[in-house]
């Protein structure tokens, strides 16, 4: 049998995901296919808490229909898609929608009106007017990462697989976060199209905005391996107020350029899509599979045994996050006696290194440039040094930090891992504290470019050579201690985001196995005791049935 057309591919494991019960991800497949069959597709706006995506979204479709605000606003899921009228739609958790009015869907959306999403909102739906819709783009507001409400990250990052193009929204201060960096790099390695804005822009400096503008491209090239394309400089409270400025019309064209190109959207939307749901629903059908051929006695007293573990690895769990917040606070603090203990030594050393490269260049045609030159090479030179010397010293606070954590989570794991229940195998066998570091250093040394260009009171210094020589290092010395500082500062808060990031992954990592187990054990339980209670042919029925639907499912992500 020849693999299922494009559209039929959703069908076919929407209706495999209701046979065996699997009703979210049958929902989701109904979701995908409805939207696709539609010609929409969702250009999700990213990137850090505050930096106003929200304001630039309703400056792109020329209504306010996005609640904004001073403290981190969005909290769930929003989609901006085209309708004759401005309307709203609310679905819940439940797969319930409701109707609401557009000027109150803050109710739902923001972390004030509705901490922790306390009233069970999968998706908000704002439908607009606007001409850039009108082909189908949606554009998607989602929670800011980083902000103190953990679960806003988690709410973008569970988002990521569903995002068909991305408008990174970064700003100056700083220019690219840890998170945003890590946000971009798991997007990027899901889909081509990202475009890349640098907001707010009418409120920095021409030096703050080529700085924070230079630094992100480097940064972003080398993270993603490929070219990044221009980073737009806009503003959203510009366009609101006086029109398109800056780099407003380039934006407008990109997007209306991507808009209009939805069918090669779509279409990889939907194979990204099959393959997701696909991996998700073999991995149901086989749990189901197995616990029908298993005595379902064995399989109910190892459930029993399961939910009592994870309560106990949930609670255990939420203890240490507090714990290591604490442990975090102080290994911030020996990063930042590590970097004062660097700077003290290194400090005195740069700058008669420093001297000397100057005198020796004193015959050059630009002194004052050789100097600030100079004083880049040196400082390079020796924070990535100390760098590459404060790696194994991090790796071990960082493991002796969660030491406590990774005994626990063994003690954990160690009771259901050598269990022969294929429910549990999905389960890492242990964590273990080499491992260490989840997340991969992202310093990158800045020149502070929009101080590396000689005063004009240095190379007018002075009508001798000695005179000239001496202002030039008193510039590049005051050059060379910034260069210093404000780069040792980055290394430290460096190590400080790879602690904090780690720990989230290795925690989040075990908790979503952990669920996944338990869920999906209780349902493939309750299925298989439901069969067998129906006699031996109603047995041999389902699993014939499941190896039916496994080939079907396997077809789907079948090419050519």
């Amino acid at each position: 049998m020849s693999a299922p057309g494009p559209e039929d591919r959703l069908v076919v494991l929407r209706d495999a995901a209701g046979q065996v019960g699997a009703e979210r991800l049958a929902m989701e497949a109904e979701e995908l296919h409805g939207r696709l069959s539609e010609g929409r597709f969702y250009l999700a706006c990213v990137g850090q808490f505050k930096r106003g995506k929200s304001s630039l979204l309703n400056a792109l479709v020329g209504q306010p229909v996005l609640p904004v605000g001073v403290t981190p606003v969005t909290a769930v899921i929003t989609v901006v898609r085209f309708g004759e009228r401005v309307h709203a739609r609310v679905r819940l958790n439940s797969g319930e929608w409701q109707d609401v009015d557009p000027a109150a869907i803050h109710e739902f959306v923001s972390e004030r009106e509705n901490p922790d999403n306390v009233k069970g909102v999968a998706v908000v739906e704002v439908f607009v007017p606007s001409a850039l819709l009108r082909y189908g783009m949606c554009l998607v507001d989602t929670p800011g990462i980083g902000s103190v409400f953990a679960g806003n990250t988690e709410t973008t990052l569970d988002f990521v697989p569903h995002i068909d193009a991305a408008l990174v929204v970064l700003g100056a201060d700083p220019p690219l976060s840890g998170d945003e960096l890590e946000l971009v790099e798991q997007t990027g390695s899901l889909i081509d199209r990202l475009v890349f804005v640098l907001n707010k822009a009418d409120r920095l400096t021409d030096e703050e905005r080529a700085e924070g503008r230079s630094f992100a491209e480097d940064v972003l090239r080398r993270r993603l391996g490929r070219d990044v394309g221009p980073i737009l400089e806009v503003s959203a409270t510009e366009r609101v107020k006086v029109g398109p400025t800056r780099d407003w019309a380039q934006l407008e064209a990109i997007l209306g350029r991507l808009a209009r190109g939805s069918a090669d959207v779509v279409l990889q939307a939907e194979d990204r899509g099959v393959r997701r749901l696909a991996t998700k629903l073999l991995r149901e059908i086989d749990e189901q599979r197995d616990a029908l051929t298993r005595p379902q006695e064995e399989s109910v007293r190892r459930v029993a045994a399961l939910r009592k573990t994870v309560a106990e690895a949930e609670r255990t769990l939420t203890e240490l996050d507090y714990l290591f917040t604490a442990v975090q606070d102080t290994l911030a603090h020996e990063f930042e006696r590590e970097r004062e203990r660097f700077l003290e030594e290194a400090a005195p050393m740069a700058t008669q290194a420093l001297d000397t490269a100057i005198e020796a260049g004193a015959d050059a045609k630009d002194v004052a440039t050789h100097g600030m030159e100079s004083a880049q090479v040196i400082a390079r030179r020796d924070v990535e040094n100390w760098r590459g010397q404060m790696v194994p010293v991090a790796g071990r606070l960082y493991e002796r930090a969660v030491a406590r954590f990774v005994e626990i989570a063994n003690g954990f794991l160690e009771r259901v891992a050598d269990s022969t229940d294929p429910t549990v195998t999905g389960l890492p066998r242990s964590f273990e504290p080499s491992l260490a570091f989840r997340t991969k250093a992202r310093f990158c040394f800045t020149d502070m470019l929009t101080i590396a260009t000689p005063k004009l009171s240095t190379r007018l210094a002075g009508i001798t050579r000695a005179g000239r020589i001496a202002a030039v290092k008193k510039d590049a010395r005051a050059y060379i201690v910034r260069l210093l500082t404000t780069n040792s500062a980055r290394v430290a808060n460096d190590f400080s985001d790879q602690v904090l990031e780690s720990r989230r992954r290795v925690q989040a990592e075990l908790r979503d196995d952990i669920r996944m187990v338990v869920r999906s054990a209780e349902a493939a339980v309750e299925r298989a005791a439901k069969r067998r209670a129906e006699g031996e042919d109603a047995v041999r029925r389902e699993l014939e049935k499941y190896e039916r639907l496994r080939a079907d499912v396997i077809r789907t992500t079948a090419t050519g």
